[in-house]
């Protein structure tokens, strides 16, 4: 199936570095420099839709191992997705597979002949943490600027703390150290104090318990205390959306087994198969798979 697509549109700006040591991800198999690829479809939703930001991972993307990951109205994922798919039938890639079992928004991903590794765009209206709603696009809002590079994008020391949450904070407050270092968390929350400060606020109540935890992390330790209070809120706050932990218990507990799209990204670092014919047969049972040629 084919569907109309739209033209990219160019942006340029001026504003502040975002995210540091890219060097410091670690790529193995077939994989390339995806920067000026992704900047180009970053410039262009970042000029058409206001509430779009890249909040996470841009330096994995960047590096052309990760996904990229960014919040958007729901009302605005139909016109992202032609974006996506006008910007990949301009790349060569193909087929553009579409999956829609994860709640809170689509992953639209690409096939790229050039790396074993899949084009990976995650769309979401919310980032969640133990169950209960982190971030949203509305309050993400307040948190985002432009990149130096044209996009917009979380500030870093925000992107610092959702990290230590989501990644860096394994259950009962312990540190997961790998994680830490992989996404960079430490140098992001030193880089970016106030967006440190205003990130935490999300956090109501365990604001303070926050910046501690951020604290130990770039001084090099670990407060386990201050982020075990961080968790415990959250799975307390998570009784109120009710939709939220269903949504987290459907993606980890079915759809990771069942779904060929998300075994992969979990499973296999998003790495394609040697059979990829075999895998995107597979995923044409039950997800939208595009043919760009």
């Amino acid at each position: 199936m084919t569907l109309p697509v739209a033209a990219e549109l160019p942006l340029s700006c001026d504003a502040r570095s975002v995210e540091p040591n890219i060097g410091r991800i670690s790529v193995t198999g077939s994989a390339s420099d995806r920067t000026e690829l992704w900047l180009s479809l970053l410039r262009t939703l970042t000029a058409e839709f206001p509430r779009f930001a890249v909040w996470k991972n841009a330096a994995s993307a960047f590096a052309g191992t990760g996904d990229l990951d960014a919040l958007a109205s729901r009302q605005d994922w139909p016109a992202i997705e032609q974006r996506f798919l006008t910007w990949s039938r301009r790349r060569g890639f193909g087929p553009v597979v579409i999956c829609r079992h994860v709640p809170s928004g689509p992953h639209l991903l690409a096939v790229a002949n050039d790396s074993d590794y899949l084009v990976h765009l995650d769309i979401s209206t919310r980032g969640t943490f133990r169950g209960s709603t982190l971030v949203d696009v509305r309050k993400l809002q307040q948190l985002t600027e432009m990149d130096e590079q044209g996009y917009r994008r979380i500030r870093p020391g925000a992107e610092g703390i959702f990290k230590l949450c989501m990644n860096g904070t394994r259950r009962g407050g312990r540190p997961n150290h790998e994680a830490l270092e992989i996404k960079n968390v430490a140098p992001l929350l030193a880089s970016d104090p106030e967006g440190v400060r205003m990130a935490s606020h999300l956090l109501g109540p365990m604001s303070a318990a926050a910046r501690r935890g951020a604290a130990a992390v770039v001084e090099g330790g670990w407060d386990r205390a201050a982020m075990r209070q961080v968790e415990a809120w959250s799975l307390l706050r998570g009784l109120a959306e009710p939709q939220v932990a269903a949504g987290r218990l459907w993606v980890n507990h079915w759809a990771a087994k069942r779904c060929p799209v998300i075994r992969l990204v979990k499973e296999n670092n998003r790495r394609l198969p040697d059979d990829r014919e075999g895998w995107i047969a597979e995923v044409t049972s039950d997800h939208e798979v595009i043919d760009l040629r």
